[in-house]
């Protein structure tokens, strides 16, 4: 054993030897940054062109220094993307460099306080995408819809075909502004956030959104507008094939029952539109929400997309590494809005990843069998809160998740910390619960606030 002046000697010459170490490249990043988007694009609808440049304004909230930043580029991965312009930083043109097939790496040196601007030109030549991805990024019947599109701060990750493929951290505020090349009635364009729009028809739109973890749009020419009010909400619904009546009925619905249940719902509209294909999966964006047209009026999948404005959009977590923190939720949620339980035939555990299924970077993988992603996620999700709920009692179980959801709004959340919060809410024994179905799981329980020292 050493004894306390050897131990300090020894940590000295760590410490030396540690600072004169050559550091590795890119040694250093963090998402513990504000950020705050400027997008200017040119939309050509029937082309399914969109040019524009995108800054990012970034500030190091970190406590050291960081000399890149990470930011995902779904549209890479499906052959959407062309960079054939110098990004630069502060003005100066930097060498950026992919490190996965959609993560970009941009250097930059910025100290714990600092800012930054960087610039990315980018253009998006949109087709029609693999099912995972029609109501993300994709061109189909007319419609554009615009989702995990645009460079943004995450991890460094790779792309998946199944589940959601992008990492996102809560941004001050994202703005678009937009300009068609043709003229195109006013309600043409759905997005949350409406600043300014054509009195009737035109070509320029602006939208903003704060406190939001990402951004989405759709384009339909033929769009019709459903607006209802929703306890001060503003709740508009984009459709084309169907009435927008009974999706905003239904959204009404869930907007009012999930408040109730999680928390007030913190923004001042939700979207709803519809997109071009028939098929795959609809998908849910802060203050929007993309449904497929064979589910635009499904009050499942309304009342599960709706519920991820809290689970997901609200409360952030690693959607790839545990899928569970939001799918298991909004299926949870949507269920329990309806009265119904859940049809699972799943072995595996709740809290698997979905790198569990084999898939392609964007296409394959086991979504529906017994043992696929539906119902070890969403299905089995469901059972598994559903005993938790009943454990704890209705009071005990709402009152603790509402409370998460407030301490942790626009956060980042894990599941082990979720799990320390509901055993510290009550005094039933949740663990042979949590091992009925987890594994690999740990419960990290809150720390208690300190005592204050009382001065004489």
């Amino acid at each position: 054993m050493l004894t306390r002046p050897c131990l300090v000697l020894a940590l000295l010459v760590a410490v030396g030897v540690s600072a004169l170490a050559p550091v590795p490249a890119h040694a250093a990043t963090t998402t513990r940054v504000s950020q705050h988007y400027t997008i200017s694009a040119t939309l050509d609808v029937v082309a399914g062109r969109l040019d524009a440049v995108e800054e990012l304004e970034l500030t190091n909230r970190s406590a050291a220094a960081i000399d890149h930043v990470n930011l995902s580029v779904v549209p890479r991965a499906l052959g959407y993307l062309t960079m054939d312009e110098p990004i630069t930083v502060d003005g100066e043109e930097v060498e950026t460099e992919w490190t996965t097939s959609i993560n970009l790496r941009v250097p930059l040196d910025l100290a714990p306080r600092g800012t930054a601007l960087i610039t990315i030109p980018f253009r998006l030549d949109v087709g029609l995408s693999p099912d995972a991805f029609t109501a993300r990024l994709s061109h189909a019947n007319g419609v554009l819809s615009f989702g995990q599109w645009f460079p943004i701060v995450s991890t460094e990750h790779e792309v998946y075909g199944l589940g959601d493929p992008q990492i996102s951290f809560t941004a001050d505020a994202i703005r678009l502004e937009l300009e068609t090349t043709s003229a195109l009635d006013r309600d043409a364009v759905a997005c949350p956030g409406l600043v300014t729009a054509p009195e009737t028809t035109g070509t320029s739109w602006t939208c903003e959104s704060t406190d939001v973890r990402d951004f989405s749009f759709v384009v339909n020419p033929r769009f019709r507008l459903t607006e209802r009010d929703v306890g001060g909400t503003a709740l508009r619904v984009y459709t084309e094939t169907v009435s927008g009546a009974v999706t905003a009925d239904l959204a009404q619905q869930a907007l009012i029952g999930l408040s109730e249940a999680f928390g007030a719902y913190p923004w001042e509209d939700l979207v709803l539109a519809e997109v071009g294909s028939g098929g795959g999966f609809s998908m849910e964006y802060p203050r929007m929400i993309h449904l497929t047209r064979d589910k635009v009026a499904d009050m499942y999948v309304v009342s599960h997309e709706v519920a991820h404005q809290w689970f997901y959009a609200q409360l952030g977590n690693d959607q790839q590494r545990e899928p569970w923190l939001d799918e298991g939720f909004a299926d949870f949620s949507a269920r329990y809005l309806m009265g119904i339980g859940e049809n699972q035939c799943s072995t595996r555990p709740v809290n698997s990843a979905v790198f569990a299924w084999v898939a392609d970077a964007t296409t394959g993988g086991d979504w529906t069998s017994c043992d696929g992603y539906f119902h070890a996620v969403f299905y089995r999700g469901t059972e598994f809160l559903t005993r938790v709920r009943a454990a704890m009692g209705d009071e005990a179980f709402f009152g603790a998740m509402r409370d998460w959801v407030l301490r942790h709004r626009f956060g980042f959340t894990t599941g082990d910390r979720l799990l320390g919060h509901l055993a510290s809410r009550t005094d039933a024994d949740l663990t042979p619960i949590f091992d009925a179905y987890l594994v690999d799981y740990e419960v990290v329980l809150p720390k208690r606030p300190s005592a204050l020292l009382k001065t004489l």
